[in-house]
């Protein structure tokens, strides 16, 4: 393969891809794939948007590269950024606006820990990463997943919708709901160090009950029955 057949030049917030206008495109889809394999390290967990220059592309070769980037590299693609739009400014205010629209569509995230007297509400499901203090509350119309203790109330399905789940790594509420199915713990605490192991389970509706399961391969399979 031509060395110079793929060439990147980077920003902070976005990627040029410049290809060989010659190369036939099956050969240039390996270059590609063989040039961010190597280069993996250098971009780790990147999130950002993509120019292709250098020849004209079809819909179908601008996905099957950008496979080829995603399935050898960690990056995440965020959008493509027309050719004649290069300045970092514009490629920060595509990402921006990118994370915004992914965000709205797979749900909220909340870093941090919820304490006692904090309630969050959100119209979608939301993931917490920390922990729910006993007296925090939260309540959403989707999935509610603590990436922690979770020690406080916590009511998922709020519009109604039973197909919703609550899950944690460790899972000690004081009260849960999803839609019309309710628990209340047998055992208060008003203050808790949250000094419990590690042990993720979920919670979901089954048969008109709620269903609390370690997180496994089985309990999936049960849940999207």
């Amino acid at each position: 393969m031509e060395r110079s057949a793929v060439i990147l030049k980077s920003n902070p917030y976005g990627l040029i891809v410049s290809l060989s206008p010659d190369l036939p495109f099956e050969e240039l889809l390996a270059a590609v794939g063989e040039k961010f394999r190597v280069s993996a390290g250098f971009f780790k967990n990147a999130r950002l948007a993509l120019t292709f220059r250098g020849r004209v592309l079809t819909k179908e070769q601008e996905s099957a590269l950008v496979d080829a980037i995603v399935s050898n590299s960690s990056i995440q693609v965020l959008c493509l950024v027309d050719e004649d739009k290069k300045t970092a400014d514009y490629y920060k205010n595509a990402v921006i606006r990118a994370l915004e629209e992914k965000e709205r569509q797979d749900g909220q995230f909340y870093r941090g820990t919820l304490r006692k007297g904090q309630a969050l509400e959100s119209e979608t499901s939301i993931v917490v990463l920390g922990d729910v203090n006993p007296g925090a509350k939260i309540t959403s119309k989707g999935n509610i997943v603590v990436l922690g203790c979770c020690m406080g109330s916590v009511y998922a399905g709020a519009g109604g919708d039973a197909t919703c789940f609550v899950a944690a790594l460790t899972l000690k509420p004081a009260f849960l709901k999803i839609a019309g199915y309710a628990a209340r713990s047998a055992i208060v605490k008003s203050k808790d160090t949250g000094d419990y192991p590690v042990d993720p389970q979920m919670v979901f509706v089954k048969d008109e009950h709620l269903q609390v399961k370690s997180i496994t391969n089985e309990t999936l399979c049960e849940y999207l029955a």
